[in-house]
């Protein structure tokens, strides 16, 4: 497996882990795709990019948390959830960078 698509199996699984609990809680299909897609491209991002000055470790979560940061200041009202949403942009963005030390 080449490092494109690898890069975009775990974009996908990571997509996958946020969207599926989005469905069960019964949140529309717009946010649903959009939560799959940002990780989706965060993956990707993160298996070409190299941020200067930190650990293997915090380049996954560097770069879900600056993909994640429009889409957490953007919601309104009762749905509007930002620190929660940065939150799981950490966990998940640390999640994206093992899968890349220990898979590619």
């Amino acid at each position: 497996m080449d490092h494109f698509t690898l890069s975009l199996a775990v974009g996908a699984a990571a997509g996958a882990l946020v969207a599926i609990p989005m469905i069960a809680q019964k949140a529309s299909f717009r946010h649903c795709v959009a939560a799959f897609c940002t990780y989706l491209f965060a993956a990707v991002i993160t298996f070409y990019s190299d941020l200067p000055y930190l650990p293997w470790w915090a380049d996954g979560m560097g770069v879900a948390l600056m993909v994640a940061i429009p889409a957490a200041t953007v919601g309104s009202g009762k749905e509007s959830r930002p620190v929660p949403t940065l939150l799981n942009a950490v966990l998940v963005g640390f999640l994206i960078s093992v899968a890349e030390r220990y898979l590619a």
